[in-house]
């Protein structure tokens, strides 16, 4: 999760519009700047699809012009209903070297409605269990790489395929340096979403029958996941 607060003008003139969703601001302090809040950018874009947690919690977006936007999943459930599919948008956050935004506040231009990161507190409920909840279960995808996703050090984590599955993985898990446009296939366990795919790779290669092979010969395979935190991908 971010840990950017709003308290500032900037934001009070970016993010002042009806049905706003935000917690209630914190008392009144010394003046900051930007770089002291984390707010280095702001950007807009139309939304093309949904990316989610190996859980199936919203934790991202994808732009129509190939651009990701990040977040906290404790984020998720707001902006699914304050952004559809095909919306313009505006977000406020950090931008990454490679060009990822870790938004701390988004505001759909259609409507006017905005919606931010709460500031830290205790933990959400455990999520109930019911139609909506998605079951963690053994997946397999491949395609070609399509974006790389980065570690708060610039380490490979993730990647987002050709063919719409969000793959995370630990750094380390894949040798040599990814590329755009390469093969990439895996075995982990994760959850179907409506958006697609997302899982947490415990193998991974070039292509599905070595990497069937690999965990094949490896019979300690990873075990299930932990229990979900904030999401160590939008750090």
């Amino acid at each position: 999760m971010l840990t950017a607060r709003f308290a500032a003008p900037l934001l009070a003139a970016v993010l002042a519009a009806p049905g706003t969703v935000r917690a209630a601001p914190p008392p009144p302090g010394p003046p900051v700047s930007a770089a002291q809040r984390g707010i280095s950018g702001i950007s807009e874009g139309v939304l093309q699809r949904y990316l989610t947690t190996p859980y199936g919690e919203l934790n991202g977006l994808r732009l129509a012009d190939g651009r990701l936007v990040m977040f906290g999943p404790m984020m998720g459930p707001s902006v699914e209903q304050l952004l559809p599919v095909g919306a313009r948008l505006r977000i406020i956050g950090q931008s990454a070297p490679d060009g990822t935004m870790r938004a701390s506040a988004l505001i759909n231009l259609d409507s006017g409605k905005s919606v931010e990161e709460a500031p830290p507190g205790p933990p959400p409920p455990p999520r109930q269990a019911g139609a909506a909840a998605l079951t963690l279960q053994r997946c397999e995808a491949a395609g070609l790489v399509e974006l790389i996703l980065h570690g708060p050090r610039g380490e490979a984590n993730g990647v987002l395929l050709d063919t719409g599955a969000m793959i995370y993985f630990r750094p380390g898990l894949m040798a040599g340096t990814l590329q755009s446009g390469q093969p990439f296939a895996a075995i982990g366990i994760g959850t179907q979403a409506p958006s697609g795919l997302a899982m947490e790779a415990f193998a991974a290669g070039a292509d599905l029958a070595s990497v069937r092979q690999a965990a094949s010969n490896n019979q300690a395979q990873r075990p299930p996941l932990p229990p979900r935190e904030s999401s160590r991908h939008v750090d």
